[in-house]
């Protein structure tokens, strides 16, 4: 249960009106704050110091009144009562800032450098600002449970591979500061951490999921699951190109996209950079305009015959490269193979 205590609402209140009129020294009563439970655990978490405090429920004053968002420079005029306060207040609205790699505050556009900051608008994010309003007993709508026994159905399959995708899509935009599916909806509020740890949640209920089903069930997608031992990853590779294709019209995807889609850190993106050729050796991903031995330079896209396997409309792949699939996997056991691969002297080459 979240900790919402009953001092809460007046401490909140009182640190709003502080930023709400002319009151001097105001950033300093910051520190008063509460350090755990609703709203103040989650700002604490994210180490912020008193002035990223002020700046954060500045925001929220803003959308409090109606306000959606609120410009850096009315955010720096906010906690500041002289020049060299506001251009501090800037310095804090930055690209890499912790108010904004946390996720405490949503700029329109990531600022590159302090004095863009300045008309930039910012707003804080969904999951703070429904905190603030559970505070003042405005509880935010229950999360329905998530299915977590066996799939009923290969629709069912697909449609919590796109649930995955789209969680891995928010991880990756947030952390390659890169979004290459704009208008989809899939806008990262929250900080990097949450969404980790979110999509790693996700990744496992569904792996539970794909355990408990019966491997006599035939649904389409888990023959070809067991048919090239496919783990997660290549799953929601292929289901992301697919509905890229159904729902969204997109022939193809940037081949390095679909690894950053997979990777939840730089580290792991160098280790994932030949994750897309066994696909592609098995005839499951086509990857065309590459580069020689490059494949992140390429556009991917799925087979006719891949998309009706997924669909469970017919299969039609062959079974030598299913072989050479099965090679490519035990070969990744050992490192040297690896970055034989790095190098583009391995499997395929």
């Amino acid at each position: 249960m979240t900790d919402n205590r009953p001092e809460f609402p007046h401490i909140l209140r009182r640190l709003l009106e502080a930023l709400d009129g002319n009151l001097t020294n105001r950033v300093p009563l910051m520190n008063e704050r509460p350090r755990e439970g609703l709203l103040f655990g989650a700002l604490e978490s994210r180490a912020l110091d008193a002035l990223e405090i002020a700046l954060a429920l500045s925001a929220l004053r803003a959308q409090l009144a109606g306000d959606p968002s609120i410009s850096g420079a009315d955010l720096a005029l906010a906690v500041a009562d002289d020049s060299a306060g506001r251009l501090e207040a800037l310095a804090r609205l930055g690209s890499g800032t912790r108010l904004l790699s946390g996720g405490v505050l949503i700029p329109e556009v990531p600022p590159e450098h302090p004095a863009d900051a300045r008309r930039t608008s910012f707003r804080l994010s969904d999951e703070l600002f429904r905190q603030a309003c559970e505070i003042f007993g405005q509880s935010a709508p229950p999360v329905a449970d998530l299915p977590d026994g066996p799939f009923r159905s290969n629709a069912e399959i697909l449609g919590e591979l796109r649930r995955l995708s789209l969680h891995y899509r928010r991880r990756a935009a947030r952390i390659f500061h890169l979004d290459p599916w704009t208008g989809t909806g899939i806008e990262a509020f929250d900080g990097t951490a949450t969404l980790v740890e979110r999509a790693r949640q996700e990744s496992q209920r569904i792996s539970r999921r794909l355990a408990a089903t019966s491997p006599d069930a035939g649904y389409a997608a888990l023959q070809l699951q067991r048919k090239f031992a496919l783990d997660e990853s290549a799953l929601v590779i292929l289901a992301t190109v697919l509905f890229q294709e159904m729902l969204e019209g997109v022939g193809a995807v940037d081949a390095v996209d679909l690894v950053k889609l997979v990777s939840e850190s730089e580290e792991q993106l160098l280790k994932n950079r030949e994750i897309l050729r066994p696909l592609s050796q098995a005839g499951l991903l086509r990857l065309e305009g590459a580069y020689a031995n490059k494949d992140l330079t390429a556009d991917a896209s799925l087979p006719s015959e891949v998309v009706a396997a997924l669909l469970g409309e017919t299969e039609a792949i062959d079974s030598d490269h299913r072989l050479d699939f099965h090679a490519y996997l035990q070969q990744l056991e050992s490192s040297d193979s690896f970055f034989e691969d790095m190098d583009g002297s391995g499997f395929g080459s």
